[in-house]
């Protein structure tokens, strides 16, 4: 009988929960982070301003609504028709390793604004986030399988995968406050895979 009464209660908090984060998600797109007030947010999910707060801080929600889309977009590639081993492109790794990133890419470039305040709320340090948890254990998977794909034996590709993902996190960052263009970025980050798999690879 207790835990009869606790789901549908539990259901709901995860519910509002959700609709704050979509709320917040999308103001943040039309109106801009700095815009954005937790009045808005409440209003928008038709929620009260305690019930916001209680969901967390804008640099929270922020950082949960984008590590939601970057999960989702790691979920896809899981599907058997669209997993990542079906994109095996430019015969090298550094074009499978850009493949595999470039969506994520794609998502940063359709708004900067917001992928740059992502990414200094990230670097405070103050939100724990999921693209250094079980988002990297996906990512740096992903780019063991490439490494695999292309000759390296288990060891060294793990050990690659791991610099690989830093690389690309410094270099997302990067390009992300603006030090460089998106092509450039996947520049640098095919180079540094070509690095890691010998000089001459990936230029053939």
């Amino acid at each position: 009988m207790f835990s009869e009464r606790v789901r549908p209660r539990e259901a709901q908090r995860q519910a509002t929960r959700q609709d704050v984060l979509d709320a917040a998600e999308a103001l943040f797109h039309t109106e801009g982070f700095k815009a954005t007030t937790v009045r808005r947010i409440a209003a928008g999910a038709g929620v009260s301003i305690g019930t916001v707060m209680a969901a967390g801080d804008k640099d929270s929600l922020l950082v949960e609504a984008m590590d939601r889309r970057i999960r989702l977009m790691h979920q896809a590639r899981m599907i058997p028709e669209t997993g990542f081993l079906a994109m095996k492109a430019g015969g090298n790794a550094p074009e499978m390793v850009a493949a595999l990133v470039q969506p994520f890419m794609q998502l940063f470039a359709e708004d900067l604004d917001l992928a740059r305040e992502y990414g200094a709320v990230l670097m405070r340090g103050r939100h724990q986030s999921e693209v250094f948890g079980s988002l990297a254990l996906q990512l740096k998977s992903e780019f063991e399988q490439a490494y695999k794909l292309f000759g390296l034996g288990r060891q060294a590709a793990r050990t690659a995968a791991t610099a690989t993902h830093l690389a690309y996190l410094g270099i997302l960052l990067s390009w992300s406050a603006g030090a460089f263009g998106q092509e450039d970025a996947l520049v640098q980050l095919k180079e540094s895979v070509a690095a890691l798999m010998g000089e001459g690879d990936g230029r053939s």
